[in-house]
């Protein structure tokens, strides 16, 4: 079995995401590129792509505008390393996409190569709906109450989905209603696509 978690690898590599994470804010293609695998077999899952291979990655982020986030910071980032030469990099991230709070997660296998050190042979990143807040409390209040009032039997197994069904719901709904419309907007009497 490897060494797990040898103080020496897990220094190096926090230090090497730190030096990911600050290109990925000054949207620094080349330093970025230059992270991931330069092989066909490398995979990065987006956000919204699925990208296989280094030419895929290289031509998404030439085509990519300048990052969409602002205000990024790792909430959590946990680093397994397997031996000296391959580990996970798991994140939690908060940032503004949009100007919409986002809570992401990030995942990133790295392998250290003989000829060219350490790169990121997979990566995947995923947006939960809702930043994690205090607020579930607030919901979980709405589904009892809501419950009650309709007569409807909520199982406690079924109260934390019900729950999250409700976030979610808010969080989709949230942009629509912070959408200003101007006072003298009237309804269209029939909807015509």
């Amino acid at each position: 079995m490897p060494s797990v978690n040898d103080p020496a690898v897990i220094a190096e590599l926090t230090a090497r995401h730190d030096l990911y994470e600050r290109a990925l804010a000054a949207h620094d293609l080349a330093t970025l590129n230059d992270f991931f695998w330069d092989s066909p077999h490398v995979i990065r899952y987006g956000v919204s792509e699925h990208l296989y291979g280094s030419a895929a990655i290289v031509a998404y982020r030439q085509n990519a505008a300048a990052a969409p986030f602002t205000d990024r910071r790792l909430l959590r980032r946990e680093i397994v390393a397997f031996g000296s030469d391959t580990a996970s990099v798991m994140c939690e991230i908060a940032q503004l996409v949009g100007g919409q709070p986002r809570h992401s997660r990030q995942s990133q296998t790295w392998v250290r190569f003989p000829e060219v050190g350490w790169k990121i042979v997979a990566a995947h990143v995923s947006h939960a709906l809702t930043a994690p807040t205090t607020a579930a409390a607030d919901w979980d209040a709405y589904a009892t109450h809501a419950a009650g009032a309709l007569g409807l039997p909520l199982a406690p197994a079924h109260r934390p989905g019900v729950v999250q069904n409700l976030q979610r719901t808010a969080a989709l709904a949230a942009p629509l209603l912070a959408f200003a419309l101007p006072g003298d907007a009237e309804l269209a009497p029939v909807f015509t696509p």
